[in-house]
């Protein structure tokens, strides 16, 4: 995302990554297979904070935590 203050999500199926600028909100989901049936198993959502969510950093959901995507 560019904007200051916005608000981006990445809730597609399968893997998924996102990042943006101090202030934005982000939105992330993680899907899992269930006996052969790609499913949601988590969405999560966080403001870019620059501390425990740096901005301009690639993150995706692991276990239902932000992890960063190097």
């Amino acid at each position: 995302m560019e904007g200051d203050h916005s608000v981006g999500a990445a809730i597609g199926r399968g893997e998924n990554r996102i990042r943006g600028k101090v202030g934005c909100w982000i939105t992330l989901a993680e899907w899992v297979w269930v006996e052969d049936i790609l499913t949601p198993l988590c969405v999560k959502t966080v403001q870019i904070d620059g501390e425990a969510i740096k901005a301009d950093t690639w993150y995706t959901l692991q276990d239902g935590q932000f992890v960063e995507v190097s």
